[in-house]
C-alpha cells in the first residue's frame, strides 16, 4: 500500500518524527537546545505526537494489551508524583518528568504500527537500514568532532552546548543497535561488521556505553548463533585489538584523563566486571555506587518507599550529589531506573520494571514463535529489537539517559515499534490458523 493512502496527520507526524530521530542520533545535544526556551524540539515533538495519538483511533486498542494495561498504571502513578510538585518547582517537574513523559512517543509508534499497513517494513527494511549505515560514517564522524574539535564549533548562546555534542553512551547504544540488526540477518554483513566494530572502539572511554555495546553483541549471538557471524565479529575485534597493540595507538580524550587505546578499553571493562587500577575510574565509580546507596536506604529502606522524592526537587542537591555547574547542575543519578526509584518510590520503580520485563518477554515469544514457524524476517526483527532494546537498558544503568530527548525518545520510539509489532504479529498468526481452519473444512 503507498504511503499516500495512509491518514494525513499520522503520515505528517512520521516524516517529523523521522528526521527529529535522526537529527538527535547526528547531533545529539547540539540539535535537543534548538528551540525557544523553555519550549525545546522534544516538547514540540510531544505536542504533535499527542495529536497523532487522538487522531490514530488506536488507543483503545492499545490499552487493552498486557503491555499497554501495565504502561496506562505506569503513566498514572508516575503523574500522581509529577502534578503535586509543580506548583512548587513549575519548569523543573517538566524537564524532570519528560523520563516517563516521552512514553506517548511508544504510544504513537505502537500505533502506525498496527494502523498503517506496510510502515513497520518500510521503517525497518528502508529507512532504518539507510540510517545505519550513514551513521557508520558520519555518526562516527560527529563523534569525534565532539571528542576533538569541541571549542571551535557553533556554540548555542549562553551555553557550553557545540553543534554537534554527542554523549559516548549514545554513541555506543545505537553502534549496538547496528552491529544486531546486521548479525540478525536483517541486513547484508561481511564487510559491514568490521566497520562497526572500528566505530565502537571509538567509545571505550566510556564504560556504561561500552558495556552496553558488548552485552548486547552477546545477545544476538547466543540468541540467532550463526559461525560465520561470529567468525567475522571476532575476528574484528581481533584484529582491532591486536592494532591497537601492535601500533600502539594511544589518543587521550579531550577534557579527560581517559585515552583512546588497549589500556583504556582493559581499564573500562574491569572497572566495570570489578576492581581498576585508575584512580579516575574508581572514583566516579565509588561516587556512583555510594549515591544508589542512598537512594535504596531512604526508599526501600525509609521514610520514601511509597511516593520517592518526587518530580522538580534537584536529586543531586538533596542527595548531597552535586557535581554540576551553576549553569548545568546535575539533577539525577548516573542511572535512569535509579532516578524511577527516587523520584516514585518502589511502587513506580516496581511498575518500571514490570513493564519493561512484559515487554521484553512478549518480543521473545514473538520471537520464538516466528522461529519455530521458520518465519525468518520476523524472528531476525524480533531478534533486533531485543538485542537494542538491551543496550538502552545497560547504558541507562551507567548514565543519566533515559532523562533526556537523545536517548529518551529513541528509546521510548523503539519501545512502541515492538509493542505495535507484537499486535501486529499476533494477528498474522491467528488469521493464519483461520485459514487453515477453513481450509480443512473445506477439504
Amino acid at each position: 500500500m503507498s504511503t499516500r493512502s495512509w491518514p494525513i496527520v499520522l503520515r505528517l507526524y512520521l516524516l517529523i518524527h523521522g528526521i527529529w530521530l535522526a537529527l538527535y542520533a547526528f547531533l545529539g545535544k547540539g540539535f535537543a537546545y534548538a528551540g525557544w526556551p523553555p519550549f525545546y524540539v522534544s516538547e514540540i515533538l510531544v505536542a504533535l505526537a499527542l495529536v497523532a495519538v487522538a487522531s490514530s483511533g488506536c488507543l483503545a486498542r492499545l490499552l487493552r494489551t498486557p503491555v499497554g494495561a501495565l504502561l496506562a498504571c505506569f503513566i498514572a502513578w508516575q503523574l500522581v508524583r509529577t502534578v503535586p510538585f509543580f506548583q512548587t518547582y513549575e519548569m523543573d517537574t517538566l524537564r524532570d518528568a519528560v523520563i516517563w513523559g516521552y512514553s506517548v512517543f511508544a504510544c504513537v509508534v505502537a500505533a502506525a504500527v498496527i494502523r498503517l499497513r506496510g510502515f513497520l517494513h518500510l521503517a525497518v527494511t528502508e529507512y532504518y537500514r539507510k540510517f545505519a549505515r550513514l551513521y557508520l560514517f558520519l555518526g562516527a564522524a560527529a563523534w569525534l568532532v565532539t571528542l576533538y574539535f569541541r571549542d571551535s564549533l557553533p556554540h548555542w548562546s549562553g551555553t557550553g552546548i557545540s553543534i554537534p555534542s554527542i554523549k559516548g553512551g549514545e554513541f555506543c547504544v545505537h553502534m549496538a543497535g547496528i552491529l544486531a540488526f546486521a548479525l540478525s540477518g536483517l541486513t547484508p554483513k561481511g564487510p559491514w561488521i568490521i566497520l562497526i566494530i572500528a566505530d565502537a572502539m571509538l567509545g571505550m572511554g566510556v564504560r556504561g556505553g561500552l558495556f552496553a555495546f558488548l552485552i548486547s553483541a552477546g545477545f544476538i549471538l547466543v540468541l540467532r548463533p550463526k559461525f560465520q557471524r561470529t567468525a567475522i565479529l571476532l575476528a574484528s575485534a581481533l584484529f582491532a585489538v591486536v592494532s591497537l597493540e601492535t601500533f600502539e595507538i594511544h589518543f587521550t580524550i579531550p577534557g579527560t584523563s581517559r585515552e583512546f587505546s588497549l589500556e583504556q578499553l582493559s581499564d573500562s571493562v574491569s572497572s566495570v566486571l570489578g576492581v581498576s587500577q585508575r584512580p579516575d575510574l574508581e572514583g566516579t565509580k565509588n561516587w556512583r555506587l555510594t549515591w544508589w546507596r542512598e537512594i535504596r536506604d531512604y526508599t526501600v529502606y525509609g521514610p520514601f518507599f511509597w511516593q520517592g522524592k518526587g518530580y522538580g526537587i534537584n536529586l543531586a542537591d538533596s542527595d548531597g550529589f552535586q557535581v554540576g555547574t551553576r549553569d548545568e547542575p546535575l539533577r539525577s543519578p548516573h542511572n535512569s531506573h535509579l532516578t524511577f526509584l527516587a523520584r516514585s518510590g518502589v511502587p513506580g520503580f516496581a511498575l518500571w520494571v514490570l513493564l519493561q520485563t512484559f515487554w521484553a518477554g512478549a518480543m521473545l515469544s514473538s520471537y520464538i514463535k516466528a522461529s519455530q514457524r521458520q518465519m525468518a524476517l520476523w524472528s531476525a526483527f524480533f531478534s533486533w529489537l531485543v538485542a537494542y532494546w538491551l543496550a538502552f537498558m545497560v547504558s541507562a544503568s551507567f548514565d543519566v539517559f533515559l532523562e533526556g530527548p537523545m536517548a529518551g525518545i529513541p528509546f521510548w520510539s523503539l519501545f512502541g515499534m515492538g509493542w505495535g509489532a507484537h499486535m501486529l504479529f499476533r494477528t498474522y498468526l491467528k488469521q493464519q490458523q483461520e485459514n487453515c481452519r477453513v481450509e480443512a473444512s473445506g477439504v
